[in-house]
């Protein structure tokens, strides 16, 4: 929006995801681990890569965040709804 209340934006333009910014989302100076959204998703879905639903469901967390030091080491970002994707995605599998 303008000062005028005018919408500035093009609403024709494609939203780009967290993922797909990458750098451009900013989160890195924000992060204590300096990591943006991008790196951090990708290192959870490194770090439950060949668990089971049960070893996913069972991860530490507080107040949505990892407390187990391996995975917060690389992962500040709130985990929770990454937990309940990878279990639907693997109950889909099935």
């Amino acid at each position: 929006f303008d000062a005028t209340g005018k919408i500035t934006t093009d609403l024709a333009a494609e939203v780009k995801s967290k993922n797909e910014l990458g750098a451009e989302y900013g989160m890195a100076k924000a992060s204590k681990i300096g990591k943006e959204w991008n790196e951090q998703a990708a290192a959870f879905a490194k770090y439950v890569t060949g668990k089971s639903v049960d070893e996913v469901k069972g991860i530490a967390i507080s107040e949505g965040k990892a407390t187990d030091a391996e995975l917060a080491a690389s992962v500040s970002v709130t985990i929770e709804d990454m937990i309940v994707i990878v279990e639907k995605a693997i109950n889909s599998a099935k």
